[in-house]
């Protein structure tokens, strides 16, 4: 290095754009819902295949939305203690939600009153969907009562 040479200062790393960060967040949940619809279509296309391929193949979303469920947990941890409380509380919210609409459609169907599009209540995808609605309403609202 020369005297009049100035050395030049270490890069500073990129920080991720919101879009990167979105799917980094909800990637496994893209890939848990695109598993539920893959595998929705296989089954209601095939319904001639095996009773135990087709239900291997309709739990098999579970496996992306426990790695998906592992990734919010560890996300959960990392967030200060009001933050945390605010996802508790939009989690209750979803959790009691999912679980009275669930209860709902079932008690609905069994006395013949069912919907056409539920015949064996929310399952897989109706779950993941309703309980999305709800964290997002829960999350609202809980963040809204901190402002």
């Amino acid at each position: 290095m020369t005297q009049n040479s100035v050395p030049k200062p270490a890069a500073a790393p990129s920080r991720p754009s919101r879009l990167q960060r979105v799917f980094k967040e909800n990637g496994w949940l893209f890939i848990a819902v695109t598993t539920y619809l893959i595998t929705l279509y296989l089954t209601q296309a095939h319904p001639e295949w095996p009773p135990i391929f087709r239900v291997a193949l309709t739990l098999l979303p579970l496996l992306p939305g426990v790695v998906y469920l592992r990734h919010l947990w560890l996300a959960f941890k990392s967030l200060d203690e009001l933050q945390q409380r605010i996802q508790v509380e939009a989690w209750g919210f979803a959790a009691t939600g999912t679980i009275i609409v669930g209860t709902a459609l079932n008690v609905l169907n069994a006395h013949g009153l069912g919907l056409e599009n539920y015949p064996h209540g929310l399952e897989i995808g109706g779950v993941y969907l309703t309980m999305f609605i709800l964290w997002s309403i829960g999350t609202a609202a809980a963040s809204a009562r901190y402002r």
